[in-house]
């Protein structure tokens, strides 16, 4: 029987499937024995947006009047900031990809919850990188507002739908979190309620990662983060903006995760 739930979101651009496979290789490396006791759980939202992105990608490149410079750059925001546009247009006009990755959320989460043997009330754990910061707010705010995915819950007795709410999320990891590029801009910022009085939010970012950010200063709503500046990566990445890919292979982030969920293994 598993006693805590590890749930992962990965971030934005070209995704690859085993995104986490540094992170799951390191905490194994610290948890030992333990982790066999760790339901460990990995959603999987890239495609959803990727397609249409490969789609658009391949008729730029292939048009016979194609004059595009800077491919790389092109390449990296289309697939990078691609994500980020696509998910909020959909959030405020087209629904459905919007709510293809609240299922993809949902999906991870009931299988975390066959592994507690239905038990609701054992804790969840959530590491989200870059974008998935975004989404796994979202996600919070809906479940509080019952927006979205919440709207019509009909038929899901109530232990579940509230574990499907995230009310046992303990603890909430974000890395590189760029959550300001979405909200930056409004003027009465809100952050979603703890989900229980046991929620913990630690924000890590490297200074020199211009895609991550502290996020105490969005507002007194988000004063339940604890922001954690830190130096990703190694001698060639630590001290420039490559540090965003190396937050989950970094000791800074590793070992305190760790630790997070040993204190929830009896």
């Amino acid at each position: 029987m598993k006693e805590v739930a590890l749930i992962t979101l990965h971030g934005m651009g070209r995704v690859s499937e085993n995104y986490f496979s540094d992170l799951e290789k390191r905490l194994k490396k610290e948890l030992d024995d333990d982790w066999t006791r760790v339901s460990f759980q990995n959603v999987q939202y890239a495609k959803i947006l990727q397609d249409p992105q490969d789609e658009l990608w391949k008729a730029i490149m292939s048009a016979p009047d194609n004059d595009v410079d800077a491919i790389r750059f092109r390449r990296f925001f289309l697939y990078g900031f691609g994500d980020a546009g696509s998910l909020e247009h959909s959030a405020h006009r087209e629904k459905i990809k919007y709510i293809e990755v609240q299922k993809e959320i949902q999906k991870k989460l009931k299988r975390a919850y066959s592994d507690f043997g239905q038990d609701h009330t054992k804790p969840v754990v959530i590491i989200a990188q870059s974008l998935g910061g975004q989404v796994i707010s979202n996600y919070l705010w809906d479940a509080e507002k019952d927006e979205y995915i919440f709207k019509n819950t009909d038929g899901i007795e109530p232990d579940k739908l509230n574990f499907l709410r995230l009310k046992s999320l303990k603890h909430l990891v974000t890395t590189g979190c760029n959550i300001p590029l979405f909200i930056g801009g409004i003027s009465d910022r809100k952050c979603f309620k703890k989900p229980n009085p046991q929620f913990e939010w630690d924000n890590y970012y490297d200074p020199d990662d211009v895609l991550g950010w502290p996020l105490r200063q969005l507002g007194a709503s988000y004063n339940i983060v604890n922001d954690h500046h830190i130096n990703a990566g190694g001698f060639f990445t630590s001290w420039n903006p490559l540090s965003h890919l190396n937050y989950w292979s970094d000791n800074d982030v590793i070992k305190p995760l760790a630790k997070i969920l040993k204190n929830f293994l009896p």
